[in-house]
C-alpha cells in the first residue's frame, strides 16, 4: 500500500511526506552539526600541534600520530563502508547494491574523521556529513519500521540534509539529491529532500549564524570585457579537474599494491602531515582557511602555485589512505588555488584589476567542482550560497558549462561513480536488497519518445509500473505509447540496478558521463 502512493503520490502521503522531511532534516541535521564542531576543534588541534604552538617533544609526536593512524585503520577495519568520503556509500545503497549498519558507520565517521583530521590530513567534512545525515535518515526508518522504499526516501532526505548543515546551503542540498545521487528528478525525493534540507539549515545556523561559509564580502562585478578569461580559466578548471580525478584514483590503487595491510596505510599521510605542517601549514585539514586566505590576495604567483600542487597531492595522498574523511572541500580548496593563480596571473601580466583576483577565485571553486564531479547545477547554486552574493552568478554559470564539457572531451570519469564503482568490486557488503524504485522523464527525441511500450527495449529485470503524464497516472501496458515529458516508474531487481539505471538514463535521453563507468 505504501508502495502504491508512493507511484501515485497520493496527496496525504505528500503531507507525511512533509512532515517525516522535516523530522529527519532536524535529527540529520543535528548530527552533522555535531561533526562540524567536533571537526572545528580536531583542526585547530592539529594546527596547533604541527606549527610548533603545542611544546610536544618530536619523538612523542611521531609516536602518537602512528599510534593514532593505526587506530583509525583498525575502525575501518571494524566498518569498512564508513571509509573515504561516504558519498559513494550512499548512491550504492539508494541502488540496492550495500547495506549500511547505521549505527555503526555514526561511530566509525565521527571518531575516524575527528582523528584524520587531527592528524591534519586534508580531508573534508562534506562528504562524511552527507553520509552520516543518511545514516541518521535510516536509523529514524529503522526505529519506526519503515519499508524499504520509505527507507530510502528518509535516506536521500537525510543525505541532503548533511550536506546543507556542512556548508549552509540548503538549495544545493536538495540539487546534490536530484543531481549527484539519484540522478533524476523525483518530485517525491523533491518534497522530502526540500524539508529535510531547509530543517537542517535551520538548525545549523542557530549554532554557526546566519552568515555564508565564506566571508569574501560582495565583491565587484566582472566586466564583460574580460570574459575571455574566464574562457581560458574554464579551461584549466576542466583540464584541472581531470587531473585530479586520475591522481585521486591513481594513488587509491598505489595505495592497494602496497605489501603490508591495509590498516597501516594512514601512516604514510600522517608522517606526511608531520613533515609538511611546519613548511606548508596551508595544506592541512580541509581548506577553509586556504580559500579565506586566498581570498584576501597579495600572496605571489610561486606560492599560490605551491598551495594548489600541494593540496592537490597531499588531498590524494590522505583520502587514497582510506581514512574516514571526503574531498568535497578539499577539492574546492584546490579549485580556488587555480582560480587564485589564474587571477594573480591576469592581473600581472594582462593588467586586470587586482581586487577582481576573488572574482576568479569563486569561479574556479564552481568549475573545479563541475569538472571533478560532473554536477554543474549543484556547483552553481553551491557556490551562489556558500559566498552569499548572485553578482557572479553568470560567471560562474559561464565557466563551470566550460569546465564541464572540457573534462567529458578528456573523458575524465566523475570522480563519486568511478569511487562507487571501485567500492563495488571490492566490497564484502555489496548486497542485493530486493526491488528499488527507479524513476526518469522522457526527453525529446530519445529512444523511448514516440514509441508504444511493447517497442522499448527495456532492460532485464525491469518492470515499467507507471506513468505520469500532465498530472495523470497511467497504468502501462504493451499499446501505452510513450512521449516526451512523461514521467516513468520502473520496479527494478537491486542486484542489477546499477546497469537498469545505466540502461533506462540511455533511453529516456539523460546524458551522463556515467555511462562509460561500466564498460
Amino acid at each position: 500500500m505504501v508502495r502504491y502512493k508512493l507511484l501515485t503520490g497520493e496527496s496525504r502521503f505528500r503531507v507525511h511526506l512533509i512532515v517525516q522531511g522535516l523530522a529527519v532534516g532536524a535529527v540529520a541535521g543535528f548530527a552533522a552539526v555535531c561533526y562540524r564542531l567536533l571537526l572545528g576543534t580536531a583542526e585547530r588541534f592539529s594546527l596547533a600541534a604541527l606549527t610548533g604552538g603545542l611544546s610536544i617533544p618530536f619523538p612523542v609526536t611521531v609516536l602518537l600520530w602512528c599510534g593514532i593512524a593505526v587506530v583509525i585503520g583498525r575502525l575501518m577495519e571494524w566498518e569498512p563502508l564508513a571509509r573515504g568520503s561516504g558519498i559513494p556509500q550512499v548512491e550504492g545503497e539508494l541502488l540496492g547494491q550495500v547495506s549500511m549498519s547505521w549505527w555503526k558507520v555514526l561511530a566509525a565517521k565521527f571518531i575516524g574523521g575527528a582523528l584524520a583530521i587531527a592528524l591534519g590530513l586534508s580531508l573534508g567534512r562534506e562528504g562524511p556529513s552527507v553520509q552520516i545525515g543518511a545514516a541518521a535518515g535510516k536509523g529514524m526508518a529503522v526505529f519506526q519500521k519503515r519499508g524499504k522504499v520509505e527507507e530510502r526516501l528518509f535516506l536521500s532526505s537525510g543525505a541532503s540534509a548533511g550536506l546543507s548543515a556542512a556548508f549552509n546551503a540548503p538549495l544545493a542540498g536538495v540539487i546534490f539529491a536530484l543531481e549527484e545521487v539519484h540522478k533524476s528528478f523525483s518530485p517525491l525525493v523533491l518534497m522530502s529532500a526540500m524539508m529535510a534540507s531547509l530543517a537542517a539549515d535551520f538548525v545549523s545556523k542557530h549554532f554557526f549564524g546566519l552568515r555564508p561559509v565564506f566571508s569574501f564580502g560582495v565583491p565587484s562585478v566582472l566586466p564583460l570585457n574580460l570574459y575571455g578569461h574566464l574562457l581560458l580559466l574554464g579551461l584549466l578548471c576542466g583540464a584541472g579537474g581531470a587531473l585530479f580525478c586520475r591522481v585521486t584514483l591513481d594513488v587509491q590503487t598505489l595505495y592497494g599494491r602496497l605489501p603490508f595491510p591495509a590498516r597501516y596505510r594512514v601512516v604514510i599521510p600522517a608522517l606526511a602531515a608531520l613533515c609538511i605542517g611546519p613548511l606548508l601549514p596551508g595544506i592541512l585539514g580541509g581548506g577553509h582557511a586556504l580559500v579565506e586566505h586566498l581570498g584576501m590576495g597579495g600572496e605571489v604567483l610561486s606560492v599560490i602555485f605551491l598551495l594548489f600542487a600541494g593540496k592537490l597531492l597531499f588531498t590524494a595522498l590522505s583520502f587514497g589512505s582510506g581514512a574516514a574523511g571526503g574531498i568535497f572541500l578539499p577539492m574546492l580548496a584546490v579549485g580556488a588555488s587555480l582560480g587564485a593563480l589564474y587571477g594573480t596571473a591576469a592581473a600581472r601580466f594582462t593588467g586586470v584589476d587586482q581586487a577582481l583576483v576573488v572574482n576568479f577565485l569563486i569561479v574556479g571553486m564552481a568549475g573545479f567542482f563541475a569538472a571533478v564531479v560532473r554536477a554543474p547545477i549543484t556547483g552553481i547554486i553551491l557556490i551562489t550560497e556558500m559566498t552569499g552574493s548572485f553578482t557572479h552568478l553568470l560567471s560562474v554559470s559561464f565557466v563551470v558549462i566550460l569546465a564541464h564539457v572540457t573534462a567529458d572531451l578528456l573523458r575524465a570519469r566523475p570522480i563519486y561513480d568511478s569511487l562507487l564503482l571501485r567500492m563495488l568490486r571490492k566490497c564484502d557488503g555489496a548486497v542485493s536488497v530486493g526491488k528499488i524504485l527507479l524513476e526518469g522523464t522522457v526527453c525529446p527525441g530519445s529512444p523511448l519518445d514516440g514509441r508504444r511500450l511493447r517497442e522499448a527495449s527495456l532492460p532485464e529485470g525491469c518492470l515499467l509500473v507507471s506513468i505520469h503524464r500532465s498530472g495523470e497516472e497511467i497504468l502501462p501496458n504493451g499499446d501505452t505509447l510513450l512521449s516526451a515529458g512523461d514521467r516513468i516508474i520502473a520496479l527494478a531487481d537491486g542486484g542489477r540496478a546499477r546497469r537498469i539505471r545505466e540502461k533506462m538514463l540511455d533511453l529516456t535521453g539523460v546524458c551522463t558521463p556515467e555511462k562509460h563507468l561500466w564498460e
